[in-house]
């Protein structure tokens, strides 16, 4: 597989992956906009919330890396 399919790949995967978790991170910071200091800390340290927010930022982080590369490219 060419180096620039497998990019254009990752970029569209990436992307899908990142749909589903934008809108969870969307409805829960809404939910949690208006809470004090100790209702965030709780919610942020939840088992759940921690392990779904790192994969967020990770994916985050890759595709913006994939997209910026592509436009200096």
């Amino acid at each position: 597989m060419h180096a620039s399919t497998r990019k254009w790949l990752f970029t569209k995967i990436s992307s899908l992956i990142l749909l589903p978790l934008m809108v969870w991170f969307i409805i829960n910071f809404v939910s949690i906009y208006d809470e004090n200091y100790s209702e965030v800390v709780i919610f942020f340290t939840q088992q759940s919330t921690r392990i779904i927010f790192s994969i967020f930022i990770v994916f985050a982080f890759f595709f913006s890396a994939l997209t910026i590369s592509e436009i200096f490219e």
